[in-house]
């Protein structure tokens, strides 16, 4: 039964306009699918942090409320960047104009870049447990995960670009 569909959807792309349309379509769908993959890595990071949190009672007890304060504001980082991605607007461009750019190339080569800043965020997240002990190197590790996330969220804006080229 399926054979007979996709046959109709390749007769389909004879008619001009419609190859295009379903190409676009077909690269709007696998960008849903590779964000929500992403958003649900972040999600694991927030997670690995919100561990962290009953480890720094002796933090607590030695008045280092600052590095407290630093793994919240690196959850709420995570939450707001991951609903960036999650609800980050598609091309709503016309069905038929063209696109400029061959858009999946690029597409695949920035989702690759995507996903292994979330490994390195996932590895500096778990190196935060393991400074648990060293307020020190425990701050400083906060800040290389911080910079990370900026970086993936900067990498994701210019694959945002991506859909607004003409």
């Amino acid at each position: 039964m399926m054979g007979w569909k996709n046959d109709l959807k390749e007769w389909m792309r004879i008619v001009p306009g419609v190859a295009g349309h379903q190409d676009r379509e077909a690269i709007r769908e696998r960008d849903r699918v590779v964000r929500l993959s992403l958003v649900s890595e972040l999600q694991g990071c927030g997670r690995g942090l919100e561990k962290i949190k009953p480890a720094l009672d002796a933090l607590i007890e030695k008045k280092e409320l600052g590095l407290l304060q630093g793994i919240d504001y690196l959850s709420v980082k995570i939450d707001k960047l991951g609903n960036l991605i999650r609800y980050a607007g598609q091309n709503d461009r016309g069905r038929f104009d063209p696109w400029s750019i061959d858009p999946l190339e690029q597409l695949l080569a920035f989702d690759e870049d995507l996903f292994v800043e979330v490994e390195s965020i996932k590895e500096q997240v778990h190196a935060l447990e393991a400074a648990i002990d060293d307020p020190e190197r425990l701050n400083r590790e906060m800040h290389q995960v911080d910079r990370a996330l900026d970086q993936l969220e900067k990498t994701f804006s210019i694959r945002c670009g991506l859909f607004m080229q003409r």
